[in-house]
């Protein structure tokens, strides 16, 4: 099969991790003996390349170019709130969108469009005019915004007319039908894990600190106030603990000057721009993981929670906020422990009893491991895809 693939990001090189969940994908599907051919916006670098035997082609959005500011590195939800200029640009980048999908994917199979709002309305055009077959992957965002921008219109009107509409996790899932998407066109397949690649290995620990790690884009969802102000109740108890925040974003300043307002600068380290390799090691270096999202004053929460994936896979118990997609991978005392959003003292309350009872650590990390490897290989989740792919196209 040849499989057009319109999405918002893409990575531009190996350890690039701008949209690369998206790339882990494609990859897989492209090991499994397809043909993929990736559309997406300009974000500063290159134009036309190949990844892991996969042709990208980046398209321009607005000329000229050098004044293109919506698809940067930040992500388009955030730069779009840097003023007027931008949010034009948001106008032209559906215009070009749609001229791009329409040029260079209407002699495809199959059209995969990630995020159908903002990138599936070409997929749409080419349908109507080529009868070329579409799928959604819709991972959560967009609901939230289709409500908060009045064009939930738009987004029913994308989903109704495709093959088939994937939704990354049972909560995304229960929103786009609360939302009044149809759900007949509505199925579940998870975000994947690089099992092969996000694995247990040996490095060296000190074991005088008990490491904990948490990992995500600097942004309110991402609740990272509540795990820093939750470590300074865990130091009343246990003074050998330490936090890597492993993340880069537009809250990077504001979260530094709470970690010097709770006097933890020597117990509390944020890191960014990590290889893939060096973020293995720090996997790997940790003793515990912890993602403490919460619903953000927009509505938005966490799609499925992918780093708990890679944390589970490389032997880490793990501690995670009771949102979203995230009890569909961690079930509460079984695959790791889960705590109200918010709730600094229940998360510390967790934390210390992690630290304490290293059976239960290793009974989690069992559970955890053996779950990843069951169900969210991106092998397993490729084959999915290829499944709905193949019957979507006999269909």
């Amino acid at each position: 099969m040849k499989i057009g693939v319109i999405t918002s990001v893409y990575p531009e090189f190996k350890g690039d991790p701008h949209g690369i969940f998206v790339h882990r994908l494609m990859r897989e599907i492209v090991r499994q003996g397809h043909e993929v051919y990736i559309l997406a916006p300009f974000s500063g670098r290159k134009t036309n390349y190949i990844l892991d035997g996969i042709k990208v082609e980046k398209f321009n959005y607005f000329y000229p170019r050098k004044y293109q500011r919506l698809c940067g590195r930040s992500g388009m939800i955030d730069n779009v709130k840097e003023g007027i200029f931008v949010k034009f640009q948001f106008l032209t980048f559906i215009l070009f969108n749609i001229h791009y999908t329409r040029r260079k994917l209407k002699d495809m199979d199959l059209i995969h469009v990630q995020w159908p709002i903002p990138n599936g309305l070409g997929a749409l055009f080419v349908r109507t005019l080529n009868k070329t077959q579409y799928i959604n992957t819709i991972y959560g965002e967009e609901v939230y915004l289709s409500k908060r921008y009045h064009i939930l219109s738009v987004l029913k009107l994308l989903v109704n007319n495709s093959s088939k509409t994937i939704t990354i996790s049972s909560a995304t899932f229960n929103a786009s039908v609360k939302a009044g998407l149809n759900n007949e066109k509505l199925e579940i397949i998870p975000f994947g894990v690089d099992t092969s690649f996000f694995r247990p290995v040996n490095v060296q620990n000190d074991t005088t600190i008990f490491q904990i790690l948490s990992i995500g884009y600097l942004i309110e969802r991402k609740g990272f106030e509540y795990l820093i102000r939750a470590l300074k109740e865990v130091l009343n108890v246990h003074n050998n603990v330490h936090l890597k925040i492993v993340g880069s974003g537009p809250l990077e300043n504001q979260i530094k000057k709470l970690i010097i307002d709770l006097k933890l600068e020597n117990n509390v380290q944020i890191l960014s721009n990590l290889s893939d390799q060096k973020l293995l090691e720090t996997y790997n270096s940790s003793n515990l993981f912890v993602l403490p999202s919460i619903t953000d004053s927009q509505g938005n929460t966490e799609g499925l929670g992918v780093v708990l994936l890679e944390a589970m896979a490389c032997k880490l118990p793990v501690i995670a906020s009771n949102i979203g997609g995230i009890p569909d991978i961690v079930n509460d005392g079984e695959t790791g422990l889960l705590v109200p959003e918010k709730d600094t003292i229940g998360m510390s309350q967790s934390i210390i009893k992690l630290i304490e009872n290293e059976d239960l650590r290793e009974n989690l990390t069992f559970k955890g491991y053996n779950m990843v490897k069951e169900y969210f290989s991106w092998e397993k989740i490729a084959k999915d895809y290829v499944n709905i792919y193949k019957k979507v196209l006999k269909d």
